[in-house]
């Protein structure tokens, strides 16, 4: 018989032993040796079945669905819960008696849930622990009497809310793997992107037939409608092995902060920065547009003023399902050829969505300048949008894919820095464009949006070398 001798600190991979130190040849004393044999294989195969039974990776088809389902859906309320205020900001400021409302959200809130979701191995717990945090202020903003109680309020919803949103994103990169990973995200960012759409609609029709409170009951039964969903249907889903566990387990101090030590992690930075300015030109736009559209020659109401985010909904939900699906492509087609498959590729799917960007508002802000047909601004605007989220969702999987264990810490980073950046460029922006006029702005962030394109450059041509370096330092 021959007996395999094997390293006691031996690791086993899911699906094969990764060293072998030693094969004897054919030993005819069976005194111990049989119990030797036996005894590795029996500890291989547990070693193996229990990594196969604990992986979420493994889970059914169906599981992975309904796991998808419950993240995106939890997902849409942190855009929703802003943008479905816009139309109840005018009441709210007649009820209150102030000249404007100003309803904050706390930019920080998901880096603390994510840097706690990843330090302590867990999701479900976070995950349920901001549903709450969601859900409560929600029910109290509903009877809220003062406008501080009501942005206090507010800002600890957005808290909750922004919670389930960077969680949602690492749960699902935690049940998909690699070539999957791409039109999952696809998937969840489709339904963010759109929502903001809904949400500025539904709170229209909220306002006409009701009033603002409704508008908090509703987002409390929406929360409550979730919270049963991740009770039954939502498992633990960080996976570690046991190398990984023993080296966290040395930090005794959780730092909520954490997530802001990847900013020195140069693949993230950069992408973030390219990321971060292309949600800039987003919110610019979001902002534009009523102003432009309901002065010069178009005059429209605030009805159709409404109508006109339909354009990028739709360029938001094709973009987010194309890059998704394109993004997953490359990478199977590079393995199908037998060519090396590494991250940086899905920077390599985003060109179309890169070119697309400044293209499509350098011709928009010329056109709006000499107040050009409406359809074709529209359509200029839907590409703008489907380009954006090809980029968006390309180099959001991307980043996921280069910080292994640190998926939700990725997210909300990748949220929280593009949402500040976006805010800050918007009040920047409109100042600009009020000052050098439509046509020129536009070209200026066009301009902007190419001279950033070349930090992917460098990402994709230094990316492997600095993953590598920043790993291997972090070990």
């Amino acid at each position: 018989m021959c007996i395999i001798k094997i390293k006691k600190n031996l690791i086993f991979s899911l699906f094969a032993i990764t060293e072998v130190t030693e094969v004897t040849g054919a030993n005819e004393d069976t005194g111990g040796s049989e119990v030797t044999e036996i005894t590795v294989v029996n500890e291989i195969s547990k070693c193996t079945e229990d990594i196969i039974v604990n992986d979420p990776k493994f889970l059914s088809s169906r599981k992975k669905w309904m796991i998808l389902f419950i993240a995106t859906f939890s997902g849409m309320l942190a855009p929703m819960t802003n943008t479905i205020l816009y139309p109840a900001l005018i009441q709210l400021s007649e009820e209150f008696e102030i000249s404007e409302i100003a309803v904050n959200s706390l930019r920080i809130a998901p880096i603390v849930w994510a840097a706690y979701s990843d330090r302590f191995a867990t999701r479900r717990k976070v995950y349920l622990l901001s549903c709450i945090v969601f859900i409560i202020p929600t029910i109290l903003c509903s009877i809220a009497e003062s406008i501080w109680v009501l942005t206090i309020l507010c800002a600890i919803q957005a808290c909750g809310s922004s919670g389930m949103y960077s969680i949602g994103a690492g749960i699902i990169s935690d049940i998909y793997c690699t070539k999957e990973r791409g039109g999952a995200f696809g998937i969840f960012y489709l339904a963010y992107w759109f929502s903001n759409f809904i949400g500025t609609l539904s709170g229209g029709y909220i306002i006409q037939y009701l009033n603002w409170h409704w508008i908090f009951r509703i987002l409390a039964i929406y929360g409550g409608f979730i919270f049963p969903f991740i009770i039954f249907f939502v498992p633990e889903t960080f996976c570690q092995s046991t190398l990984t566990s023993q080296s966290k387990s040395s930090q005794n101090r959780f730092n909520p902060i954490a997530p802001l030590k990847l900013l020195a992690y140069p693949n993230v930075i950069l992408v973030v920065i390219y990321v971060s300015f292309v949600s800039s030109i987003l919110t610019i736009q979001n902002i534009s547009v009523p102003r432009n559209f309901s002065a010069r020659t178009y005059k429209l109401p605030p009805s159709s003023i409404g109508l006109l985010f339909l354009a990028p909904a739709v360029g938001y939900a094709i973009g987010s399902l194309v890059g998704g699906k394109y993004s997953d492509f490359v990478l199977q087609r590079a393995r199908k050829k037998g060519e090396s498959v590494y991250p940086e590729m899905r920077i390599k799917s985003a060109i179309v969505g890169i070119i697309i960007i400044p293209s499509s508002y350098l011709a928009y802000g010329w056109l709006l300048e000499h107040n050009f047909n409406i359809y074709p601004l529209m359509i200029l605007w839907f590409l703008g949008a489907f380009g954006s989220l090809i980029t968006f969702n390309s180099l959001s999987t991307y980043l996921v894919d280069v910080c292994p264990g640190f998926s939700a810490s990725v997210v909300a980073l990748i949220n929280c820095i593009r949402l500040m950046i976006a805010g800050i460029n918007a009040i920047v922006g409109s100042l600009l464009e009020n000052m050098i006029g439509t046509g020129w702005f536009f070209t200026v962030i066009s301009m902007a949006c190419f001279i950033f394109t070349f930090l992917l450059v460098i990402v994709y041509f230094k990316g492997r070398q600095w993953q590598k370096i920043f790993f291997n330092g972090d070990s």
